[in-house]
């Protein structure tokens, strides 16, 4: 155990003191930024309407106006900024001014009066709701709105409407009782709490599904960057003829179990990192942003989850770490093992492809079926598990991934005792193969 332990510390800290590494790491927090943020910033990644600036000409004095902007400060009251997609700006005064022949005109200077927020502070108006001086005392009378553009987003109509009859309501209702006069007492609205028939606890289904399927993605992001870095040191040594000191000092099992171990401290180290930085960011784009993240962590943070996804983790990670050890162990050069790295990266990216059809429906046919394919194992499972596969899949798959494992460790052991000192091409697939399924 001591060899083990030896080789592992020092593949962790080879790897961790390269000036690589830091790179490789901080570039996967800043390509996550990007995609969150620079869409934002080219308004390309509005996911709703633009924000939407209106005024209100209230003739009847400002009863209603005061009524649309409190109920837009009721509707924005539990939302996101970002879906806070309604201002309400004042009113130019000489569109207020503005008689009824020549309000049309006074509309067209309101539009262009400032195109952009300007250094006055005046905002951009896209919409002008004029109430009449009668509105409310005749039913058929009824407001007007004007807008830059005729195809006038419906939701911000139905919005403007609703408020105007709340208002409407609210006054009627004061007729017969005049001591409620809190327009709060119209927004009654029904939640529909979601529940699984097999947890009674409530989730929050869209943060209890993502979360696995980041961890899956990062498992194949970090396996991949990590086990690449570790073929590309087996080869090294090989090529220095480092590996035949280390062969005098251990044998090729403790060799291989030590770099294996050293990839997985290499592989939660980064983890670590990622994590924290991550949270950094997110805490200083947005509070709201670490109300989520706690939010996911509570969401996979149950005992019916986490010991599930942390042994899908860490088997693949040291499946896919054997794969790439063995490839290394078997080139002779950065040529051959390319040669094998190709073919390799193409099975293992194939996971990646289905995601979208494994989570449309995760405890279906097609979701199962690849639950039993042994290479993809802790991928599948790791996107299934937030939707509780029944507990026979669940089990049977933690066998699985075990026994997947142990079997390429066992192999990749021994390909490594085999081919690590030989400088002939690697074999052929069925040989190792034959390799694979051979009794120890």
């Amino acid at each position: 155990m001591r060899h083990v332990y030896l080789i592992a510390r020092q593949e962790f800290v080879k790897y961790v003191t390269r000036r690589g590494f830091l790179l490789s790491i901080l570039m996967f927090p800043l390509w996550i930024m990007i995609v969150i943020f620079v869409p934002q910033w080219t308004g390309g990644g509005q996911s709703g309407p633009a924000p939407h600036t209106f005024t209100v000409v209230d003739r009847t004095g400002g009863t209603y106006r005061d009524a649309v902007v409190a109920a837009l400060a009721r509707w924005n009251k539990d939302r996101p900024p970002a879906e806070r997609v309604w201002r309400y700006t004042p009113a130019p005064n000489f569109l207020v001014t503005a008689s009824e022949a020549h309000f049309a005109n006074a509309v067209r200077a309101a539009f262009g009066e400032a195109d952009e927020n300007d250094w006055m502070g005046r905002r951009r108006i896209d919409t002008v709701l004029l109430v009449p001086a009668d509105f409310g005392h005749d039913s058929h009378v009824t407001a007007q709105i004007w807008s830059r553009d005729d195809r006038q987003n419906g939701g911000f109509r139905a919005f403007l409407s609703g408020a105007l009859t709340g208002a409407l309501q609210l006054q009627a209702i004061h007729r017969y009782a005049p001591q409620l006069n809190d327009p709060s007492i119209l927004d009654v609205s029904v939640d529909l709490e979601a529940r699984n028939p097999e947890h009674a606890a409530p989730a929050d289904t869209v943060i209890a599904s993502s979360v696995p399927i980041a961890l899956a993605v990062i498992l194949f992001v970090v396996s991949v960057m990590n086990s690449s870095v570790l073929l590309q040191g087996v080869v090294e040594e090989k090529s220095t003829r480092m590996i035949e000191v280390l062969l005098s000092c251990a044998t090729p099992r403790e060799i291989t179990a030590g770099k294996l171990i050293g990839v997985i401290a290499v592989a939660l180290t980064t983890l670590l990192i990622w994590a924290l930085v991550l949270f950094v960011l997110m805490a200083l784009a947005s509070h709201g942003t670490v109300t989520l993240v706690f939010a996911s962590l509570k969401a996979i943070a149950s005992i019916d989850t986490l010991p599930f996804l942390l042994i899908f983790f860490l088997c693949g990670l040291l499946i896919y770490g054997s794969l790439f050890l063995a490839i290394g162990s078997m080139a002779a050069s950065l040529a051959d093992a390319q040669s094998l790295l190709g073919p390799a990266m193409l099975i293992l990216m194939l996971p990646n492809v289905m995601i979208a059809g494994v989570m449309h429906d995760p405890n279906g046919p097609f979701a199962t079926a690849l639950t039993w394919i042994p290479l993809y194992t802790p991928f599948f499972m790791m996107l299934r598990i937030a939707s509780h596969p029944p507990l026979w899949q669940l089990w049977g798959a933690v066998a699985l991934a075990l026994t997947t494992t142990a079997l390429m460790i066992v192999w990749t052991g021994r390909v490594f005792a085999k081919h690590v000192l030989t400088t002939e091409r690697p074999p052929a697939l069925g040989a190792l193969l034959r390799g694979l399924l051979k009794r120890t």
